[in-house]
């Protein structure tokens, strides 16, 4: 060999080890900087992955799951071993014998992935996949691949078997958005992890390979076959028995949807639990960290107010689909229950649907005569009381100062009573009583009891503001919720105690500590007796008669209940806000854009129904169908409860009154005007009326207006009672009748501010006379004539 040859191999052999260093260093150097970019496993066990906060009702019902990841962690010690092996026994058999990674397994995988010519198979041990399901991307890459590895081996070194065991199991995917065995043993067979059998732990372990293809929801056959593989390896690895085996494989395979009823349950109230969530903790934590949320719903409750909507809506009021092609129809109605001695939210539905806009939280609406009992709030405790009188006659309010132009409040029926009591103004919800006490007891006092009692959306600064008469009416600039007018009738209905609502009672983390507990606030904000004595009226709102027949006899539970209808003028709102001693519910019924509620009628096949005249029939829907809702729904939440009743003050008293004056009666009051009357003591009447006097009946010639007499015509003659020494006509009460405006029904007043009353004929009818005499008379001088006249009455006396 010459010398220049082996200098050439020399330097071959030079280059190729230093060819083969900068190889070795470039991938020893790519592999420490990716081991160094990998991400630090050291308190992995201290953090828990991504976990579903759960939300339950009062009685411990799950409502909903909120989860980035939808999972529910559990110990090792909550898994069966039947699962556990399972596991094992279908993903990584080895798994207790290597630290990490297994060669053995690589090795397969990599010859079946070289003969295949493409990656087909992985020989990831179970802590390779908690390597890259907890804290790695998915995509298939060296970078990753040497990543995966490594932390593996970190997983092995810091942790235990059962650790990582329990890692995995908490950790894994298993379709349908489920992660995690507990979570996955509630979705498929509706029960708690620990409480699986052999075969139902077998196909849960069979669903990471393909979780959504193995599903027993979307493949049934697949997802059998895979169970039985599950069970074939089992007995291989000596988990199980073959006879054990075979007879699991018999097993049918029986599902129940548990988690997806559960989303299904209150959805506008759990969107409110959301929302409040949210503001207190943050989305992170709320989608992530496995909270425990105990909220104040009812669930029976819950139910009886979705039913009893349903039929509302499939018997009585009609439904119209108003944005094309959306679904929503319209329509809406907004119920909210609370119990009003701590505030707690027991039932919500917030409309027709499950949309995002929650109208028992959201919607403020006009509430029209529900809100007249504020304004006779403020009178009782101004010293008022339900016997109170005030005249029901049309009276006129300027609209402001610098105009002449009149507001004249009507009454919804077009019936005007005179002098009436505040009990009966209440419960037949009459418009001109509420303006007239408005009027007397002040506006701004008004609103102070009306804020007060916990209505927050009152306008009182600017051009449009609420400090108006049409206040006694519900005429609101901005108006209210449902959920501020339960909570305002809730004062009522707690003896004027004041609570505000509550929705979440109490939020304990994933480690089990309490970090949120609910003790609501409670205030004083009207008097027992004042309570009382709105409420006692209030019942007379759902009274059926003999004596009261109220707008909300609808709502008449049989046993004690207190409540107000209200409907807006054009029929835009129809409300029926009402309370027992243990619950106050607010029922709203409108469409979405103030429109008024006038339907076709449809026949059972959606037919339009015509009358005989081929014309449209229609229904107007109002507070009657609010109040009949209500009725409908509080009878089922009061069914098979002992009756309670309202709590009465040791200071309410009884008194006989005369229910025209107000006062005590005298001996000329009528029979039926006197009523036995509640007041608060120290308030009741001391002084006898005067209203009702000695009587006389006269008949008049209705054609002249002149007394009658004997040759009047019958049909002409009505008799009319008289005061006997005013001669002021009275009615059949006894109440002295005015006289008023013919076009506008207002009273009429003299230039004295007085009332004009009408009184009776103080001459003789001289148009009527004997057939024989009328044309002398008519052609007889007035001497003639007054001598016949004399010598009739002689002959009448």
């Amino acid at each position: 060999m010459s010398k220049k040859g082996s200098n050439f191999k020399k330097i071959a052999f030079i280059v190729v080890i230093l060819l083969f260093t900068m190889f070795t260093g470039a991938v020893v150097g790519s592999v420490t900087w990716i081991i160094q970019e990998a991400p630090d496993i050291s308190n992995y066990g201290r953090w828990k992955p991504s976990e579903a906060t759960m939300l339950y009702s009062e009685d411990n019902k799950l409502l909903s799951r909120l989860y980035q990841e939808n999972r529910d962690y559990v110990p090792i010690s909550k898994i069966p071993e039947s699962l556990q092996n399972a596991i094992v026994a279908i993903e990584d058999n080895r798994f207790y014998e290597h630290y990490g990674v297994d060669p053995w397994a690589i090795a397969r995988a990599l010859w079946v992935d070289i003969t295949k010519g493409e990656i087909v198979q992985g020989g990831s041990t179970l802590t390779q996949q908690l390597a890259k399901n907890a804290l790695l991307t998915h995509e298939r890459t060296i970078y990753r691949k040497i990543q995966e590895a490594y932390l593996a081996i970190q997983f092995e070194r810091t942790y235990t078997k059962k650790e990582i065991l329990e890692f995995y199991l908490n950790e894994i995917y298993l379709g349908h958005s489920v992660y995690g065995v507990q979570t996955a043993a509630k979705f498929y067979f509706n029960k708690d992890v620990e409480d699986l059998t052999l075969a139902e732990s077998a196909l849960l372990a069979g669903l990471p390979k393909a979780p959504n293809y193995y599903s027993p929801y979307n493949n049934l056959e697949a997802a059998k076959r895979r169970r039985n593989i599950v069970l074939n390896q089992m007995a291989k690895y000596g988990y199980i028995s073959e006879a054990k085996a075979e007879t699991a494989k018999e097993t049918a395979i029986k599902t129940d949807k548990g988690l997806k009823r559960h989303e299904d349950r209150a959805p506008y109230f759990v969107s409110y639990i959301r929302n409040k969530l949210i503001d207190m903790y943050g989305a992170q934590a709320v989608y992530n960290s496995g909270l425990k949320v105990y909220t104040s719903l009812n669930y029976d409750m819950q139910i009886k107010a979705e039913k009893t909507v349903n039929n509302a809506f499939e018997t009585y009021i009609p439904t119209v689909e108003k944005e094309e092609g959306q679904g929503l129809k319209q329509p809406q109605i907004a119920l909210i229950t609370i119990d009003p001695q701590n505030g707690h939210i027991k039932a919500m539905i917030g409309g027709h649907g499950n949309d995002k806009y929650n109208r028992a939280i959201q919607a403020y609406r006009q509430p029209g005569s529900a809100f007249k009992p504020f304004v006779y709030t403020t009178a009782v405790e101004e010293g008022y009381s339900p016997g109170s009188v005030i005249s029901d006659m049309p009276a006129a309010y300027k609209t402001g100062i610098n105009t002449d132009e009149v507001w004249i409040p009507e009454n919804y029926d077009g019936k005007y009573r005179g002098p009436t009591t505040l009990r009966m103004g209440l419960a037949k919800s009459i418009n001109v009583m509420a303006v007239k006490l408005l009027k007397k007891v002040g506006i701004q006092d008004t609103i102070k009891t009306v804020k007060k009692m916990g209505v927050t959306s009152l306008v009182e600064q600017g051009k449009k503001n609420d400090n108006t008469l049409a206040l006694a009416l519900g005429g609101l600039t901005k108006g209210v919720t449902p959920l501020e007018m339960a909570s305002a009738y809730g004062v009522l209905a707690n003896q004027g105690i004041k609570v505000n609502p509550v929705a979440i009672t109490k939020v304990v983390d994933s480690r089990g500590n309490i970090i949120f507990e609910n003790d609501p606030e409670k205030e004083i904000v009207l008097s027992q007796d004042v309570a009382y004595l709105v409420t006692d009226m209030l019942r007379s709102v759902l009274s059926r008669g003999p004596l009261v027949w109220g707008t909300g006899w609808r709502a008449n539970l049989g046993r004690p209940a207190a409540g107000k209808t209200g409907t807006t003028s054009n029929y835009t709102d129809a409300w029926f806000v009402g309370y027992t001693p243990e619950v106050v519910t607010s029922v709203w019924i409108g469409e979405d854009v103030p429109t008024k509620m006038e339907y076709k009628l449809r026949d059972k096949n959606g037919n339009i129904i015509k009358d005989k005249n081929d014309k449209l029939k229609t229904e107007t829907i109002s507070s009657a169908e609010a109040a009949k809702l209500w009725g409908e729904y509080m009878r089922k939440v009061v069914r098979n409860k002992p009756v309670k009743d309202f709590n009465r003050p040791n200071n309410i008293i009884t008194k006989e009154i005369c229910i025209e004056s107000g006062l005590l009666p005298n001996e000329y009051c009528p029979e039926d005007s006197i009523r036995e009357e509640i007041f608060i003591k120290g308030t009741e009447p001391t002084k006898v009326g005067t209203l009702h006097k000695p009587t006389i009946k006269v008949k008049v010639d209705n054609s002249t207006g002149l007394l009658a007499t004997n040759y009047c015509p019958p049909e002409d003659i009505q008799t009319y009672t008289y005061q006997k020494e005013t001669h002021i006509r009275v009615d059949e009460n006894g109440v002295p009748i005015k006289l008023v405006d013919e076009k506008t029904g207002v009273p009429l007043r003299n230039e004295a501010g007085e009332y004009i009353y009408e009184r009776m004929p103080d001459k003789k009818c001289t148009v009527h006379a004997p057939d024989s005499l009328q044309d002398r008379l008519k052609n007889g001088t007035n001497k003639i004539k007054k001598k016949f006249w004399n010598f009739f009455d002689m002959l009448e006396n």
